[in-house]
Parts: structure tokens; C-alpha cells; sequence
């Protein structure tokens, strides 16, 4: 399951797509012409897909896949 993307102004970055595990989840952290869009995930795959999908979308390369983090992930509550 996926949560819905956030957009945020970052006009100091380049373009670049990133995964990064967080609370037991995936964020996908896109950068794109000074925009910022995060969106949410619940399997790790899931949001690689999507990351990568972005990279080609985007033009840039590919990346290998984040590390999962050591130890279990849990969610905060």
C-alpha cells in the first residue's frame, strides 16, 4: 500500500530519486526541477519499482536497491 505523495520546493538540489527504509516503511524521495516528492510504501520492492520508474523517467541512472536496514524495523506510534 502506498500513501499519497507530498510536494515540496527544493530548488537547491539536482534531480535525483532515492529509497530509504523509515518507521518500518519505504520512502521514495524524487527531486525534479526543484520540486520535491516523497511518497510512502509498505514493501520495499514495491518502492523500488517505483523508484526506478522515476529514474527512467527522469533520465537518470540506475541505482542498486537500499540496503535493508540491520535489525527490524518497527513502526513509532
Amino acid at each position: 500500500m502506498t500513501e499519497g505523495l507530498e510536494l515540496y520546493m527544493v530548488t537547491s538540489e539536482p534531480d535525483s530519486v532515492r529509497v530509504k527504509p523509515i518507521n518500518g516503511q519505504w520512502i521514495v524521495r524524487i527531486v525534479d526541477g526543484g520540486k520535491l516528492t516523497q511518497q510512502l510504501f509498505d514493501v520495499h520492492m514495491e518502492a523500488e519499482s517505483f523508484a526506478e520508474a522515476e529514474r527512467q523517467r527522469l533520465g537518470l541512472p540506475g541505482e542498486p536497491p537500499a540496503d535493508e536496514p540491520a535489525g527490524a524495523m518497527r513502526r513509532r506510534r
